[in-house]
């Protein structure tokens, strides 16, 4: 693949995660108050509830602050609660809501709404080779 094609592909990709996350924003009506970079962190606390904000800056790969303003305005829109570590006082551990909990099963049916749209007209096995793709582009660039 030349460079040009290479350029256009990644352009491709990086405007298909952009309208993604501006469409899933746009359709939830009941969350106005959730910001586009927060549906990530909801389904970080989904995997493991309780989690330390240090620990959740690593795996959204944020700074710490970025993740404490979220949390700050997560927090005030009732979406997760912070509480002291009560083995260490100095840290503090988030978790889910109940409104943060209905909020990610409004952002999987958006989620899933938007699949099948941008999927529309696909195979079944050109969906499965979409996938594949991707996922060894994702390896590669983890790999770089």
């Amino acid at each position: 693949m030349n460079p040009v094609q290479n350029d256009r592909l990644m352009g491709q990709l990086s405007e298909l995660v952009k309208l993604k996350r501006y469409k899933v924003h746009e359709k939830l009506v009941n969350h106005p108050e959730l910001y586009p970079g927060q549906p990530p962190l909801l389904f970080q606390l989904e995997r493991e509830d309780g989690q330390s904000q240090k620990n959740l800056a690593e795996q959204l790969k944020r700074s710490p602050a970025t993740v404490t303003v979220m949390l700050k305005r997560m927090e005030s829109s009732g979406y997760v609660r912070r509480e002291a570590d009560p083995k260490d006082m100095r840290s503090l551990r988030v978790y889910l809501t109940d409104q943060g909990r209905s909020a990610l099963q409004e952002l999987r049916e958006v989620i899933q709404e938007l699949e099948q749209q941008a999927q529309k007209d696909f195979t079944p096995e050109e969906s499965e080779i979409m996938s594949a793709l991707a996922q060894r582009m994702l390896q590669n660039l983890r790999e770089a």
